[in-house]
């Protein structure tokens, strides 16, 4: 996303368009060319710090108001209820179950995308073949996860067969760090934790 400006009438930020008609009738189709300063004698206020970065805030966790009088973005958070219902538990599911898109850096220094294939899955999986408690752990974890993609999370429940997981099972770094981005993608780490 390219940066975002308030134009001249102090509504929510937009990139700059191509084309813009002001009051008068005047019409400018440079305004991307122009500079910050040359844009604020327009009008045009920015770049502005979008909710997504703003640091130490998530969607998971805050709500994003745009103030107009402050040409900002008002930051609340809410409260835990409010938490609990944006929890994405599919998208945990099916980042734990088929991974998550990870960035790695060959010895060129070439970014290649990739998806780190489900490796905590299958370790849950593999420990639970060959574990009771990993298996019991798994198991009630499943029948949870299930029940809060269709509406129905028992918060501290979950928790606690995390904790059994985590417990039971010795994840690698790698796995781990699967973990953790599913959780943080999918909004998990405004409710749960994993220690």
């Amino acid at each position: 996303m390219s940066a975002q400006y308030s134009p001249p009438s102090r509504n929510y930020p937009q990139e700059l368009p191509d084309y813009w008609r002001f009051e008068d009738g005047t019409v400018r189709t440079d305004l991307q060319s122009l500079t910050d300063s040359e844009l604020e004698a327009l009008g045009w206020h920015g770049p502005i710090t979008m909710p997504k970065d703003i640091s130490d805030t998530s969607s998971f966790t805050h709500n994003y108001t745009w103030n107009r009088d402050t040409l900002s973005f008002d930051v609340e958070e809410i409260d835990e209820y409010n938490k609990q219902k944006r929890v994405d538990y599919k998208q945990f599911w099916n980042s734990l179950v088929n991974g998550v898109n990870v960035v790695s850096t060959d010895e060129n220094e070439e970014i290649t995308p990739a998806n780190s294939g489900g490796i905590a899955y299958q370790k849950i999986k593999n420990s639970a073949k060959v574990s009771l408690e990993a298996n019991v752990a798994a198991t009630e974890f499943i029948a949870l996860l299930s029940d809060a993609k269709s509406g129905d999370a028992n918060v501290e429940k979950i928790q606690g067969s995390l904790l059994e997981i985590l417990s039971a099972i010795s994840f690698t770094a790698e796995e781990l760090a699967e973990i953790q981005q599913a959780f943080t993608e999918s909004g998990m780490f405004a409710v749960y934790t994993l220690s």
